[in-house]
């Protein structure tokens, strides 16, 4: 089976839109909970920044997880072509 480049294209665009989610869900998470332990304690900006850094944490820690799947499904996908492609060849003669 060959490679389909529309499906490649589907792929790292699932990839891009899925980092960006996760990026403004986790800075805003970080954001908004880092304010309101900040107000609940009084430590002004503490809270916020460990909150902000927690959320680019996370959300580089999930592209790196997603970056790893995508590169696994790619390598599977290219041991069953050459696989199909030595199974055509067999049968050729």
């Amino acid at each position: 089976m060959k490679k389909n480049p529309l499906l490649d294209y589907a792929r790292y665009g699932n990839f891009a839109v899925s980092f960006g989610v996760t990026l403004v869900v986790s800075l805003l998470l970080g954001f908004w909970g880092g304010s309101w332990l900040d107000n609940r304690f009084g430590t002004s900006p503490v809270f916020l920044i460990v909150g902000i850094l927690l959320g680019v944490f996370v959300s580089f820690k999930s592209l790196l997880t997603e970056l790893q799947v995508l590169i696994n499904t790619e390598d599977l996908t290219q041991e069953n072509d050459e696989k199909d492609d030595k199974d055509k060849g067999a049968k050729k003669t």
